[in-house]
Order: structure tokens, then C-alpha cells, then sequence
């Protein structure tokens, strides 16, 4: 700690020379001279003798008073008591928080001035106990300073570090510091801004919130203008007090927008979701995968179109998390979901004061909460015509107005519209806007319904049994044969929607160990699939056989020579129709 001082122990030194008359000596606590003078100032850098009264000193923490080096017991184990030239001496330890940190000595080389220091030795004592605590004092200053300044710099480091506005005032709501974020965000300098009123860049109603509160805020929602930009933050404030009175305040600003940004980002790192998530290995099902895996990174609109239940938000997030905007927020917007008097409003946004019933401090649209990201627009068939032109100008200029509001705000996302419509036709009929249609139709993806893909039926029905096992605590194994080939007749208009709730609905209500075909068929919707399934080919050909002959018997009758007739309309022996008629 004393190389603390350094610069200034060649002065003290020097200066105590001066006074007294008498040579100075400092070295540190491992005999490193750092300070001197006469003719030990040419031994500065270098380290002091071994076994001297200076290492006992340094090692015992005790003074020493040498008033002749050559018969002196201290003196004696000296690695130079041979070539020694010091006639007396006084040495003292430099003590730091009980710990012997360096040595002072005054040191005398003649004869004559030897007698006078005797002379005065309690004197000189004295002189050099008190010029040890000195500098022990001066050490003691320089290293609170800096500490100090150290945590001063590190506090500055802290709040120009973080992701949000610290501006520091006084109790007379003056500013005595902001930081980097401040500054960035307000454009401010140091000097233009620092010892001016806080109302310079806060309003005076939330300045007077302050004082009413005692200077005690949590996370207040602010709206605050200026430069003609328009900021909302939460606003936190804490009194600084100092012997129980306000001496200050410490005020944070956290950006409402990049909040609601942030924690929907967070929410969607639990939700990833890739190719690989997507179930399906059939060749249909396959081919459109690796089509849209191939255009996930290329940042062109894409249409999903495919019948409702087909899994075209599973592919709209997957192209987001295949993109080059993955750490980006995926939006989905069900734009049929949505009261046409809202849309607007949803979509971009609204200032305060923008109708009745709005927010005071207004809101953020879903488009520039994922200016960056990608929105996904689901049944985009069901946007209204008013909205389909307010959209595309958003998609061919890259900003949107908030409703009431003058500003525009640049937007950057990829738009994955989906559909189940036919938009051909609805363009046709003047239902969906030409010129929208083809923005959004850059590239459009057929999705397969489930009936076209064969064994993903059997898939999916073994990862949905899996995931309800887990979520019900079931220990289903799988399905019997009737119930397998049951699911590959099976239509699906409800495509994988309405597998998922089969499945569920079984696992909830089956008492096998497999789940049955009498669970399954209680659940499906239709009824020309569930005739087939329950009664096979062979035997519908049978009873509507039955059906026909039973016709023909009310119309020509019962007997030998009619169902003679009856066997030639029907083409077959008589022999036949007898056994047809005993079945």
C-alpha cells in the first residue's frame, strides 16, 4: 500500500531534510527503497541489507533507536556491519490496519551531527513516530480516495451499462448526472443538461407526482414529449437520504415498448419450434416441408393455404424459427378473430385519446410490437376490404400510423398469410383485393389435408396417445388393429384438429389397454365413413342386395314363377336368388 504515495515519499524525504538536517530513508515492508536522500538516494529501486535493524523493524512492527552501529546487538547479524558507515539511527514502522507495510528511518553519517542527535534523541524519536503516522494517514487518505474513486467509476460504469434511464437529481430537482441511455435517447450532452431542472425534460405533473409521493415511485407508466418525439416508460423514483432527510432522488426509466418486446421474446424461447417438430413423413406431407424449408430464410411473403386443421400455423412458425429473424417475436393475428371495428386499432395501434374507452397513455399495435419479427396473418380471408388497402400500404411502405396519432413508425416484418379460402375466386367476386392478393402470393404452399397422407394418420395418433399419457397420467400402449385401420379409413374433414381431440377424447374414456374401435367411433363426425368402418364392403354389398330383392318380391310376389322373373332381371340362376333369400 505504500507505493500508494510513492510519488510524494521523495518529497517528504526531501523536505524533512531540509528542516531537520538529518538523511531520510523509506522502504516498503520488503526492503525496496522507494524514497531517500544524501548519499542513500542513489540506492533508490534498490533493496536494503538483509538482517538489518530495518527487516527487525518491519518483521517485529517495533521502533528502533541505534545509537552505535558497531557495538549495538541489532546491529550484529547486519549482512554489512563491516562496511556500514552509519554512525546512528532512528527507524520507525509505517503501520496500515495492524499490518507493518514499510519503514522510515532518519539516518546520521557524521560524527559531529551524531552527538547533537543524541542529544536530542527523545526528539528525534518523536520526529520520526510522528512522521511514520503521517504517512501511515497519507496512505490511509490516498486509498480511501481511491476507493472512491474507484466505486465512483464503477458506479458510472453500472448505470451507463444498463438497458435503461438513470438520471440522478438533488433536492432541488436538479440533475447531477444522467446516463448513457439518457443521453442516447434525448440526445443529450453532459454540459447542456447537467445542474438544469429536471423539468427540462420531465412535465411538470409528474415533477409534482414526486413530491407527493415522497419521492416514492414504482414502475409508474409515463408519457413524456420531447424534442417532438413522444417516450412511455415506466418511471420509478427513490429518495436518496442522508441523516434521515431527502438530499436527492435516483430516477429510472424502463421503455414500455421494449418490455412488451422483451417478454413476449422471452415467452416464444420456451415455444421454439423447427421442421423437425413438424409430424409427418408421408411423400405428399415430405415434399412440402422441404419447399418450406427452402424459402424459411428468404425473406419473401409466403401464403399457406390448405383446409382448416392442417397445421398452417406450425409451418408459419417454423419458417420464423428457420429464419435470420428467429430471435425476432413471431406475431400470430387470427384476422377472423377480430371485430371489424378493432382491427385497425390491433394491428397498428392507437395514441391516447384516440376513442372512447382507449388507454391514456395509448398502445402499441401488433406490428410494431414485431417491427422485426414476423407476423403471421391466419385466415387472412376474413380481413375486411377497408383494412385489405390500409395493409398493403403498410407492406409496400414499411410504416403504419397509429389510429389518432400523426407519426409514422417504420415496420420491417415478413408477412405468412394462410387461408382456407379460395382467394381466386373472392378476388373474382371482388371479396379480396386484387393487388393484395398478389403481395402476399409471392410464394403460395399447398398444405396437405391428413386424408391425403396415408400413415401420418398412425403417426400422430401414436405422439398425441404419448402426450395425453403424460398429461392425464395414463398408461395407454396403443390401438388394436380395428381401431388402426378405423383412422386410415377415416376422412377427416377436422384434418389433425380433429384427430388431436379423438385421441384425447379416448385416452380420457378407454378402460383397455388399447385403445378400441368402439372409443373411436363414438367420436367421429361422419356418418357415411362410420357405415363403412362399422360394416365392411362385403357385408353393405350383402344387405343392399337384400334391399333390391326385397323390392322386386313386393312388386311381382312371392311365389315360383315370380322369382323366376325375379332371378332373370337380376341376372343370376334361381338357385341363387333361393340362397340369397336364406342368407
Amino acid at each position: 500500500m505504500i507505493h500508494l504515495i510513492k510519488d510524494e515519499l521523495q518529497g517528504i524525504a526531501e523536505t524533512i531534510k531540509a528542516i531537520v538536517g538529518i538523511d531520510v530513508t523509506i522502504m516498503d515492508r520488503n526492503l525496496l527503497r522507494i524514497a531517500a536522500t544524501g548519499s542513500l538516494k542513489d540506492k533508490i529501486g534498490a533493496y536494503g541489507p538483509k538482517n538489518s535493524v530495518f527487516e527487525r523493524c518491519v518483521k517485529t512492527g517495533e521502533p528502533y533507536l541505534i545509537e552505535d552501529p558497531t557495538t549495538c546487538s541489532e546491529c550484529i547479524t547486519c549482512d554489512i556491519r563491516g562496511t556500514c558507515d552509519e554512525k546512528a539511527e532512528v527507524c520507525f514502522p509505517i503501520i496500515i490496519d495492524d499490518r507493518v507495510e514499510g519503514v522510515i528511518g532518519m539516518i546520521i553519517f557524521d560524527e559531529r551531527q551524531k552527538k547533537t542527535f543524541l542529544e536530542k534523541k527523545d526528539s528525534y524519536t518523536d520526529f520520526d513516530k510522528r512522521l511514520s503516522e503521517f504517512i501511515s494517514s497519507r496512505i490511509r487518505e490516498k486509498s480511501i480516495n481511491n476507493k472512491l474513486e474507484y466505486k465512483s467509476k464503477e458506479l458510472l460504469t453500472v448505470i451507463d451499462s444498463v438497458n435503461e434511464g438513470i438520471i440522478i437529481i438533488d433536492d432541488e430537482n436538479k440533475i447531477l448526472s444522467i446516463n448513457k441511455y439518457i443521453k442516447e435517447k434525448f440526445k443529450l450532452k453532459d454540459f447542456g443538461i447537467v445542474s438544469k431542472n429536471i423539468n427540462e425534460i420531465l412535465p411538470d405533473k409528474i415533477i409534482d407526482k414526486f413530491r407527493k409521493t415522497n419521492y416514492c415511485i414504482e414502475e409508474d407508466q409515463v408519457s413524456i414529449s420531447y424534442n417532438n418525439y413522444r417516450y412511455v416508460f415506466l418511471l420509478s423514483i427513490k429518495a436518496i437520504e442522508v441523516n434521515e432527510k431527502i438530499s436527492g432522488a435516483v430516477i429510472t426509466f424502463k421503455d414500455f415498448n421494449k418490455l412488451q418486446q422483451s417478454v413476449l421474446k422471452a415467452s416464444e424461447k420456451h415455444s421454439l419450434f423447427t421442421f423437425e417438430n413438424i409430424i409427418g413423413d408421408s411423400p405428399a406431407f415430405s415434399q412440402v416441408k422441404e419447399q418450406v424449408r427452402l424459402i424459411s430464410k428468404q425473406n419473401v411473403p409466403v401464403l399457406l393455404l390448405g383446409e382448416s386443421g392442417t397445421g398452417k400455423e406450425l409451418f408459419a412458425r417454423a419458417i420464423h424459427f428457420e429464419s435470420d429473424r428467429k430471435n425476432e417475436i413471431f406475431m400470430p393475428i387470427n384476422c377472423g378473430a377480430i371485430p371489424d371495428s378493432l382491427v385497425e386499432s390491433e394491428l397498428f395501434g392507437y395514441e391516447k385519446g384516440a376513442f372512447t374507452g382507449a388507454s391514456s397513455s395509448g398502445k402499441m399495435g401488433k406490428f410494431e410490437i414485431a417491427k422485426d419479427g414476423t407476423i403471421f396473418l391466419d385466415e387472412i380471408g376474413d380481413l375486411p376490404l377497408h383494412m385489405q388497402v390500409k395493409l398493403l400500404r403498410v407492406l409496400e411502405e414499411k410504416e403504419i400510423v397509429r389510429v389518432g396519432g400523426l407519426n409514422t413508425i417504420k415496420v420491417n416484418p415478413r408477412i405468412v398469410a394462410a387461408t382456407n379460402k379460395n382467394l381466386y375466386k373472392m378476388v373474382e367476386r371482388g371479396e379480396f383485393r386484387q393487388d393484395l392478393f398478389y403481395r402476399l402470393n409471392v410464394i403460395p404452399i399447398n398444405i396437405p389435408s391428413l386424408r391425403e397422407r396415408g400413415y401420418d394418420v398412425l403417426e400422430l395418433s401414436m405422439y398425441f396417445l404419448n402426450r395425453y399419457n403424460r398429461i392425464y397420467e395414463k398408461n395407454i400402449e396403443g390401438f388394436t388393429d380395428d381401431a388402426k385401420n378405423a383412422l386410415m379409413a377415416y376422412s377427416w374433414p377436422g384434418n389433425v384438429r380433429e384427430l388431436q381431440n379423438l385421441i384425447e377424447y379416448a385416452i380420457n374414456f378407454e378402460k383397455e389397454k388399447h385403445i378400441t374401435l368402439d372409443t373411436i367411433i363414438k367420436r367421429m363426425t361422419s356418418e357415411e365413413d362410420i357405415l363403412l368402418i362399422e360394416k365392411g364392403l362385403k357385408e353393405m354389398v350383402a344387405e343392399y342386395e337384400k334391399q333390391i330383392i326385397n323390392k322386386l318380391i313386393e312388386r311381382y310376389g312371392a311365389d315360383t314363377d315370380a322369382k323366376k322373373i325375379i332371378a332373370k332381371k337380376l341376372g343370376i340362376s334361381p338357385a341363387t336368388l333361393y340362397r340369397k333369400l336364406e342368407e
